[in-house]
């Protein structure tokens, strides 16, 4: 008798689990189904991105953080893995094009390009240079590197808020909530940062391509040198030499490399003029970089101690 009784409570006990945990199962992938499937370009998009969708969305980054978007092509498992993708959130001006292979053969994803709602720079037309990139196609004639100023990294994080409560309106409350955390944490850092570079006496800095003209501007910094006219575009004897006389007649102490770029020719230069190569990273996404703001403080603190 009592063995019957202990049987059927262990088989009840069992089947019980059994269910729960199928229940349970559905719904951790009813949950992820759920959510909002989105891309971005670069990594300091996609952070950007993260922070105002939260759980609410599944984010996912297309270029590889350590490439530079000037170089990178797309692959075929990039196209099959953005499937089912309902937004691309692109840089624009060219310099994430190659977005369009993997969005074109999405059905019903839409595009938003951030450039359309900041203010953006010109490039220098006097340079011939700036009129094409590597491979000959025509530029916009706007400097694209417009998430390095924090300034308009507050309208590209509205923008995307904006665009996924129109995606997802039940969860605006969220979305905005998620908004406003992120712009507190950049304003506190942003006055921490204008306050260190504010110090400075000493503020010319020579850059390896023309992407930082936004960085400058907002830190009152002044870029005096460009090492590459474009990236991957090798400087002409002359451009060199104008080069050299920038740093001597500033009295630069140290050229500013980036890590998604071969330093090869720009360590020649450097050993030949006496000075020291420091880094400056656009698109972080590695140690010590994993974050929007984790990038902008490590390029705020390396132009401080280079010029303190």
């Amino acid at each position: 008798m009592y063995k019957k009784i202990i049987l059927s409570v262990v088989l009840f006990l069992g089947f019980t689990f059994i269910f729960s945990g199928c229940t349970f199962g559905n719904s951790n992938r009813q949950e992820s189904n759920n959510k909002i499937k989105v891309a971005a370009t670069i990594f300091p998009l996609y952070d950007i991105v993260k922070e105002i969708g939260g759980d609410k969305i599944d984010a996912n980054l297309i270029l590889p953080p350590g490439v530079s978007p000037h170089t990178f092509e797309v692959s075929t498992s990039q196209i099959k893995k953005m499937q089912g993708t309902k937004l691309f959130f692109v840089i624009g001006q060219n310099l994430d094009s190659w977005v369009g292979d993997i969005s074109s053969s999405v059905s019903e994803a839409q595009t938003i390009d951030l450039s359309s709602i900041v203010k953006l720079q010109q490039l220098d037309e006097n340079n011939s240079n700036h009129k094409s990139d590597k491979d000959g196609e025509n530029k916009t004639g706007y400097d694209p590197h417009y998430w390095l100023s924090p300034q308009n990294a507050y309208f590209m994080a509205e923008e995307v808020m904006k665009q996924l409560v129109l995606l997802s309106p039940e969860n605006e409350n969220y979305f905005l909530g998620n908004y406003n955390n992120f712009v507190n944490k950049l304003q506190s850092k942003d006055i921490e940062w204008k306050e260190k570079i504010g110090d400075l006496k000493q503020k010319n800095i020579v850059v390896f391509h023309d992407a930082w003209g936004y960085f400058a501007d907002h830190f009152g910094l002044t870029v005096v040198g460009t090492f590459e006219p474009f990236p991957g575009q090798e400087p002409t004897p002359q451009y060199l030499k104008e080069l050299q006389v920038a740093v001597k007649d500033y009295n630069i102490k140290a050229l500013f490399a980036e890590p998604q770029l071969s330093q090869d020719s720009i360590k020649t230069l450097a050993k030949d003029l006496g000075v020291d190569i420091k880094v400056l990273d656009p698109t972080g996404g590695v140690e010590g970089r994993m974050s929007y703001i984790e990038m902008m403080d490590f390029n705020v603190n390396n132009v401080y101690e280079l010029l303190k």
